[in-house]
C-alpha cells in the first residue's frame, strides 16, 4: 500500500550525482547504505538538468526508502561518512558533486536544526525528487508543488547486490 505524505512514517532519501560514472556513484552509495540500514524500496533513475548552477553536467537522481534504527542526526552523521568514503568533496553550493545525499522524510518527524531540516526544506520544488518520490509514496494529493520548467527522463533502474 502506498502512503501518502503527511506524516510519512518512513525514512526516504535522496540520491544525486553528477560527476565520472553516475550512475555507478548512484549503485556505490546503495552498497554503502545497505551497510548502515535496510534499503527497502528503490525508485528508477532521473536525469535532470542543475538548478541554481546551471553551469554544470546533468545529475543523475533516485530515492530509496530504508529501514533506520537510529536518529535522524545519526543517519546524517552516517550520510555525511559514506559520501566523503565515496570520494564527495567540498565545492560551491549547488555545485558538482559525486554524490549528494539528502534525508527527505525521517519517521514522521520534523527536525529544524542548522544542520538538518526534516522534511527535507525544499523537495516540494524539486522534479528530481518528486518524479522518483511519486514511485514510492502517493503524493497525487500535492497541489501546491513548484516546478516550473524542470524537466527529468527516466534512464533505467539500478541492481547493487
Amino acid at each position: 500500500m502506498l502512503h501518502t505524505v503527511d506524516n510519512y512514517p518512513g525514512v526516504v532519501l535522496s540520491l544525486g550525482s553528477n560527476i565520472g560514472d553516475r550512475k555507478n556513484n548512484l549503485k556505490n552509495a546503495l552498497i554503502e547504505l545497505e551497510k548502515i540500514s535496510e534499503v527497502k524500496l528503490i525508485s528508477s533513475v532521473y536525469e535532470s538538468e542543475a538548478l541554481l548552477v546551471n553551469d554544470q553536467r546533468n545529475f543523475y537522481n533516485m530515492v530509496v526508502e530504508i529501514n533506520y534504527l537510529n536518529t535522524a542526526l545519526d543517519l546524517l552523521r552516517g550520510i555525511k561518512f559514506i559520501e566523503k568514503k565515496l570520494g564527495r568533496q567540498k565545492s560551491i553550493r549547488y555545485g558538482p558533486r559525486l554524490i549528494d545525499i539528502d534525508i527527505i522524510f525521517f519517521k514522521g518527524e520534523s527536525v529544524s536544526l542548522d544542520e538538518l531540516t526534516i522534511p527535507h526544506y525544499d523537495w516540494r520544488n524539486r522534479l528530481f525528487v518528486i518524479e522518483p518520490l511519486s514511485e514510492i509514496i502517493d503524493i497525487s494529493e500535492l497541489s501546491y508543488l513548484d516546478i516550473n520548467d524542470q524537466k527529468v527522463e527516466k534512464k533505467g533502474n539500478i541492481s547493487y547486490k
